[in-house]
């Protein structure tokens, strides 16, 4: 159960007017993870205590280069120019759609993927879209494998970030040694996915004793083989909700066996944030509080988190309020903030 939900005040909560800024004094030797609204696509920018940059996606194209614009405004409150790494987890336009927008408003550094393709069935405007991609990156992108790392600056006094990619075009990671996992013997698979979904990039940034998991839009039965037989990820302090928490991803097994401490969920008010997602969620015992960029405006108040716990719970075109992540390991703390209330809960890592 989400016992923070249930009883506020196990949670440090106090007034905060703005997202803290990631790399200025004041931050110290934090490291800040931005979950930015794209109405219901992805974009995740992470901002180490060195100051490089990752973005994760960079949502759609569409509505005057919205999302670009919105990624821009959270690289001015993370106090960074350029993006160092972009990581596009696959080839879905809510997801890569908006990298040449970005791209004409700041400098990309370096560009990775789970490799080249050369057509897409679900997408038919796929090589339009794709062409732009490789226009924006110059034709020059890392193809990511599950095993690959990204190596990340060091700050003095701070631990270095370590990313370890885990899942890329439907491979997943593996390693001898590891326990059985018990829980994989009642777990079930879905018909194979043949989208794009399943070839995912996903991977672990560990900070410290800090924990994050990004797994793009992974579905079932590749998430299965994360953590069957053996679970090869470990516990999660803070999770992304796979697949902007739709139920053919979300996997009640992967769940478990990263027992999650914080998941925050980037759906949109009318995609993702299923209510089979949210319940399984809920169901799971080490899970303190679940975060939403938007509540469902289709499903009802007890099959979304709490409304203190959502960042955008109107459909308001004009608002895109933000949750940001605050990592402090001299402490084991992370604090998560609600830019529209500007509330924020602290929660220890193990």
């Amino acid at each position: 159960m989400i016992k923070a939900l249930l009883a506020p005040v196990l949670l440090l909560i106090v007034n905060f007017s703005a997202i803290p800024v990631s790399n200025s004094g004041a931050a110290g030797h934090s490291l800040a993870i931005y979950f930015i609204d794209v109405e219901g696509g992805a974009s995740t920018l992470i901002v180490t205590p060195a100051g490089e940059s990752i973005l994760v996606d960079a949502g759609w194209p569409e509505n005057d280069s919205r999302d670009a614009k919105r990624i821009q405004t959270a690289m001015q409150k993370a106090g960074v120019s350029q993006i160092d790494h972009m990581i596009m987890t696959h080839y879905h336009v809510d997801h890569y759609g908006g990298i040449p927008n970005l791209a004409a408003l700041v400098p990309i550094r370096h560009f990775y993927d789970h490799g080249p393709m050369r057509s897409l069935d679900e997408d038919k405007d796929f090589p339009r879209m794709y062409a732009a991609y490789r226009t924006a990156s110059g034709g020059q992108s890392r193809t990511l494998k599950p095993g690959d790392t990204i190596p990340l600056r060091s700050e003095p006094g701070s631990p270095t970030p370590e990313l370890l990619v885990v899942a890329g075009n439907g491979q997943v990671i593996k390693g001898p040694g590891k326990p059985r996992n018990s829980d994989c013997d009642s777990a079930k698979l879905m018909e194979a996915d043949p989208s794009d979904n399943a070839r995912s990039v996903g991977f672990i940034l560990t900070f410290g004793g800090f924990r994050f998991l990004d797994l793009g839009d992974l579905t079932w039965n590749i998430e299965q083989q994360l953590v069957c037989p053996a679970n090869h990820l470990g516990h999660i302090d803070l999770y992304q909700v796979t697949h902007h928490g739709m139920n053919i991803s979300n996997n009640p097994v992967l769940l478990r066996a990263i027992s999650p401490t914080v998941a925050v969920m980037d759906n949109g008010p009318r995609k993702g944030g299923h209510p089979d997602t949210v319940k399984r969620l809920k169901e799971i015992p080490s899970l303190k509080a679940l975060y939403q960029l938007h509540r469902n405006a289709e499903t009802g108040e007890d099959q979304n988190t709490p409304v203190d716990f959502i960042a955008n719970p109107d459909e308001r075109p004009d608002h895109a309020y933000m949750v940001s992540v605050s990592v402090d390991p001299t402490k084991n703390v992370f604090t998560v903030t609600n830019e529209r209330t500007g509330s924020t809960s602290s929660y220890t890592f193990r």
